[in-house]
């Protein structure tokens, strides 16, 4: 589905999330090899999904999304709202191995 929205949408929509609290870890992996270039929701924790019936919402780190999108053999990257990319290189006293 979400392959069919990327060919569908291109030129129109540049970007497809996945949820991890509404899919789960897991199926967001498998979606993203599958189509979706976004791992949205990456909040780090969620409950009005989980009060909406959603099994997934609970707490995750940085390093959790890091290695899920690794796992896949993509590169990870931050960004904003508005999809620009954040270089936290730059930052005094952080260390990138990226």
């Amino acid at each position: 589905m979400h392959a069919v929205a990327r060919i569908l949408l291109d030129g129109l929509v540049a970007n497809i999330q996945v949820s991890w609290v509404k899919m789960g870890m897991d199926y967001c992996r498998r979606v993203l090899q599958g189509g979706a270039n976004d791992f949205g929701g990456t909040l780090m924790e969620e409950t009005i999904s989980r009060m909406a019936g959603a099994e997934w919402g609970i707490r995750k780190e940085p390093e959790e999304f890091i290695e899920a999108i690794e796992a896949i053999g993509r590169i990870p990257a931050e960004r904003t709202t508005t999809y620009e990319r954040v270089d936290r290189s730059q930052r005094v006293g952080v260390a990138t191995n990226r």
